[in-house]
């Protein structure tokens, strides 16, 4: 009988498409490989009502969305938290750097750390390590929808090795069928920024930030590409307490689902700024900002401003070009076929 984490008892538990060219101007950015599976990883944290620990093996099962993910002997493990999810984009910003060429990627402790800002090397190696010894031995399974065909995907191992060599740099061999299939994710711009938010300070701002540039890439061109809800963002951030859980302890919505929302978007400034809205991007009121309660920030949505965001110009022509050239083959008739959809895929609002 698989056990249920008690957060109590576990101190682990906290909270192929167009590529993008990015310019020497574009700095705050990189390019990573990334689909839905990718992106839910890199959003998920083991919690007491996600995870089980199988008693005898002590593999722990984390399940979101259509995506499971199992790690080994996890109760030896520190657990995954935004570190993890840092050190797994710094591998596939390497993997898409390098055209998917090779499975093996090399990251220098100096690299690691300039992109951390972390400054002590001894601290960044035991993190390195840490966050390695969650990422090496992880597989996952998933399904999603495309074409109007649920296909199912897994269970695939992340990594063939990895390790952190005795001068602190990272040595890691995706897997073969990870690696493979890493080559059919579409290329996403990824703000720097990322790499640079504390988990302990700021708990939800990797989640907010992972999950507006998706949200950003997958609407593109689009009228509602820097207009995205409240909802989607809270959803994002697995350990914000939920409305219901509020509900039925202290009711203190404001202090506990409302502030830390407005604070760990606030750290997000060095990216974007941001500010509530309507439907349409229509801005609040004074009034409605001053009487806001609970009730009406779970409807709102969010309007972001990008302080500097790669050039989309070139990427949405092609796009265009593409269905221009698909209604010539068909004599003006667009194929018949389903959206390409994915279960709580990004872009969602």
């Amino acid at each position: 009988m698989n056990r249920i984490i008690d957060t109590t008892l576990d101190p682990r538990i906290t909270t192929t498409e167009d590529t993008v060219e990015v310019s020497a101007a574009d700095s705050n950015f990189s390019m990573i490989r990334q689909d839905y599976a990718t992106n839910t990883i890199v959003k998920t944290v083991a919690t007491s009502k996600n995870t089980t620990i199988d008693p005898i093996t002590g593999t722990a099962t984390i399940k979101r969305g259509s995506l499971t993910i199992m790690i080994p002997h996890y109760a030896e493990l520190s657990g995954l938290k935004t570190s993890t999810s840092q050190l797994f984009d710094q591998l596939m910003i390497h993997l898409t750097d390098n055209g998917i060429k090779s499975p093996t990627v090399i990251i220098s402790q100096d690299e690691y750390m300039k992109r951390r800002h972390l400054t002590n090397r001894k601290e960044a190696k035991k993190q390195e390590k840490a966050d390695l010894k969650i990422l090496a031995p992880l597989s996952f399974s998933w399904e999603e929808t495309r074409e109007g065909k649920l296909e199912s995907f897994g269970f695939i191992n992340l990594a063939d090795s990895g390790k952190v060599e005795r001068n602190g740099d990272i040595v890691f061999t995706f897997g073969s069928t990870f690696f493979n299939k890493a080559k059919t994710f579409s290329t996403m711009p990824y703000p720097e920024q990322l790499q640079r938010l504390n988990g302990k300070r700021n708990p939800y701002s990797y989640a907010f930030l992972r999950k507006i540039s998706e949200h950003k890439h997958m609407n593109s061109g689009k009228e509602n590409e820097d207009i995205i809800s409240v909802q989607t963002l809270l959803d994002a951030a697995e350990t914000m307490p939920t409305y219901e859980e509020v509900k039925r302890t202290d009711r203190a919505f404001s202090r506990r689902i409302m502030e830390p929302f407005e604070r760990d978007m606030d750290a997000i400034a060095d990216t974007l700024t941001w500010e509530y809205c309507h439907r349409k991007g229509v801005t609040l009121t004074d009034s409605e900002l001053n009487d806001m309660d609970f009730q009406m920030f779970r409807t709102l949505l969010v309007h972001t401003e990008w302080k500097d965001y790669p050039d989309q110009t070139r990427r949405l022509e092609r796009k265009a070009q593409r269905t221009k050239s698909v209604k010539q083959k068909t004599g003006g008739k667009e194929q018949q076929r389903h959206p390409r959809k994915r279960k709580n895929g990004a872009g969602e609002n």
